[in-house]
């Protein structure tokens, strides 16, 4: 704990020093942006228009659209799904809604699914450094992170706004969602809700060796609501918000169509709420911001029809985390903008080249308890805790920032303990375009550090009690261009990066979703290159836009030369991506858009053989919508969205075949 102790005495005495350094220099007014303007390659956004056009059902769909991450998908519809980022486990993607961590201890991985898309303003995920103001520090700490910012709990006009959809589709899928907001000057208050059910049949084939088997895709249904609300008040230069969020789901758990029964009546039930308030002030001489967060997660496994002496298993686990920190951003202030407070801050200086000071502390606390008694009781106790500076010129930035990860482990029924810092280093230097011949450049380096969750240390069917933590040690160099040749926009960004992992947790499906085997890769590489295209052109009445990603990831386990292992592709990561979407855009209320999706092989098991391999596929989907403007500042949105056009076989995951040609259909009104 002496180290524990010095790092926190150390960052207060900073925050002080600071304060006193800077509160007097306010002699010109010059307004610049924060992050100042460069295109930031570590960045990838979709913005409100983006995510209407694609029409996607939640949130995993549309991180195929972005380059360097690696989707696993369990069956489409409201099957479960994850991501890796750039080879790296999704786990230390640290996932942030307007301004609040998600997190759950017990599984590590939040299923994207269960995170809708309808309120969605703006989404962004930054790997390496992170963008946001006054973002968590767990934001800051981790390898990458996702940010999401809906209309739901920030203030911003109109003075009233009423969003209602109505999704109808394929296999039986019914989705319906309202949302009320009411601003006025100095508050707004919120409400939201929502539920959509499937019954989730389809048909399938699937080749397996030699032979073809076609079926009905089975227990794949799911019945879920959504609901919560939010509110905000400002008083002079300070902001207080309360946010709460409540999720409730009960799903068919279908298992691999090849090794698994269709007769199985296994179902995961899912309870969430999660309460969130902040507290941030905005003055001249010390910007900061208070927050706190508790989730509760109740999580019920069933399988009625389990050979044991009760004839069935219910498993029951509750699991509670508990957040608390405090974060700052130092730097000379005139006035703020708040209708974003997390996105863009407006100062003033009379240099550019004024350093900003950043940093803060975050504390957590999360038990786990069952009905099992071969759980331990686990609780941990984690310290985060950054201190870090920017430095801006004219035509370039520089970020330094050090970090500080300590977490302790407890089981209370045995009493055994396990404790451990890690250190987290981040450096990121960017220019602007020098010439029209080498573009913008950007370097950066990044140590992150994920803890082995509650799941893959304590439960009883795969917990290994022996994992070590997994630390991954980034390095990115990039290239950007922007060019305009007439009406044409066109943007090109390479980046090709290496990480090393130690430890590495891969956790590899068997029978079911909730059934996995976990285990350490001792060291793995990774060697990659990210490719980005974007073109855009404008017409009087008509806008055109193609974007192009491609991923290289190499991903080789390199624990030990004589295993039959060694530098073989991990499981689940195929080494080519490419994902495309063209839209047409007439007069801002019409469009349509083309989306495609291929991937190369990959490998169920670490053993790359023919035996462990998953073909690659390819799928395109299509969208087509048209916004009727009504009076009194109303409109109505009908789209259609037909996905899986080619009716292609295919899984991301081994044996979880996804559905063939499906469609949705979309019925949005909104009062603005």
């Amino acid at each position: 704990m002496r180290k524990l102790f010095i790092f926190i005495c150390l960052v207060f005495i900073s925050l002080d020093s600071f304060s006193q350094r800077l509160d007097h220099q306010l002699d010109t007014i010059e307004v610049i942006d924060l992050r100042i303007e460069i295109d930031n390659s570590q960045v990838q956004k979709l913005n409100k228009a983006q995510i209407t056009a694609l029409q996607p059902e939640d949130v995993g769909q549309l991180l195929q659209r972005f380059v360097g991450v690696s989707l696993k998908s369990y069956g489409g519809l409201g099957g479960m799904k994850t991501i890796s980022v750039r080879g790296i486990n999704g786990n230390q993607t640290g996932i942030v809604v307007d301004g609040f961590s998600i997190q759950n201890t017990q599984t590590g991985q939040l299923d994207l699914s269960n995170i809708q898309t309808e309120s969605i303003e703006k989404m962004t995920l930054s790997i390496g450094g992170t963008q946001g103001v006054l973002n968590p520090i767990s934001a800051l700490i981790g390898g990458s992170c996702l940010s999401i910012e809906t209309f739901e709990s920030n203030f911003g006009m109109p003075a009233y706004q009423v969003r209602t959809a109505v999704k109808v589709g394929s296999f039986g899928q019914t989705d319906s969602y309202l949302a009320l907001k009411v601003n006025k000057n100095r508050s707004f208050f919120s409400l939201m809700g929502k539920y959509r059910e499937a019954a989730g049949k389809y048909d399938f084939e699937i080749e397996n060796g030699n032979q073809l088997y076609q079926g009905k895709r089975l227990n794949n249904d799911f019945k879920e609501g959504f609901g919560g609300f939010s509110a905000g008040f400002r008083v002079g230069k300070s902001v207080l918000r309360l946010n709460d969020q409540f999720n409730q789901s009960d799903k068919g758990l279908p298992g691999a169509v090849i090794l698994y029964n269709t007769i199985s009546n296994q179902r995961l039930k899912n309870i969430t709420n999660q309460f969130n308030a902040d507290f941030t002030r905005f003055d001249q001489i010390f910007p900061f911001r208070i927050y706190a967060s508790i989730r509760n997660e109740q999580l019920t496994y069933i399988d009625s029809t389990y050979l044991n002496t009760a004839g069935f298993l219910d498993n029951r686990y509750y699991n509670t985390h508990l957040i608390n920190g405090f974060s700052f951003r130092k730097l000379p202030m005139k006035r703020r903008d708040l209708d974003s407070i997390f996105e863009i801050i407006e100062i003033t200086s009379t240099n550019k080249s004024k350093l900003i000071y950043f940093g803060g502390i975050e504390q957590s606390y999360s038990l786990l308890n069952s009905n099992l008694p071969a759980i331990l009781a686990p609780k941990r106790y984690q310290l985060k805790a950054v201190l870090g500076t920017e430095k801006n010129w004219n035509r370039s930035n520089l970020v330094l920032q050090v970090g500080e990860h300590y977490f302790s482990d407890r089981q209370s029924i045995s009493g055994n303990n396990v404790e451990r810092f890690v250190f987290t280093p981040f450096a990121s230097f960017q220019t602007e375009k020098w010439k029209s011949f080498v573009g913008g450049l950007n370097f950066w380096a990044k140590r992150s550090f994920r803890i082995p969750t509650f799941n893959e240390l304590y439960y009883n069917a795969l917990g290994n009690l022996s994992l070590k933590p997994e630390i991954a040690n980034q390095f990115n160099i990039g290239n950007f261009h922007t060019f305009y040749i007439h009406r044409n926009q066109l943007k090109f960004r390479l980046d090709a990066y290496f990480n090393f992992v130690e430890n590495k947790i891969v956790a590899i499906p068997t029978k079911n979703l909730f059934v996995w085997s976990i285990q350490n890769v001792g060291k793995a590489q990774v060697f990659g290159v990210d490719f980005q295209f974007n073109h855009s052109r404008n017409f009087s009445k008509l806008k055109l836009e193609t974007n192009v990603n491609y991923s290289f990831q190499k991903v080789e386990d390199l624990s030990d030369k004589n295993s039959p292992t060694y530098k073989h592709q991990l499981p689940y990561l195929p080494q080519h991506t490419v994902n495309a979407d063209f839209s047409v855009v007439y007069k801002s209320k019409s469009g349509i858009t083309i989306s495609g999706l291929a991937t190369s092989s990959r490998y169920a098991l670490n053993e790359n053989i023919d035996a462990n391999k998953i073909n690659g596929f390819y799928v395109f989907d299509a969208s087509i919508y048209h916004t009727f403007s009504l009076p009194n500042a109303q409109s109505l949105r009908l789209s259609l969205n037909v996905k899986n056009l080619l009716n292609q076989s295919y899984s991301f995951v081994r044996y979880y075949v996804m559905p063939g040609t499906n469609f949705l259909i979309s019925l949005n009104y909104a009062i603005h």
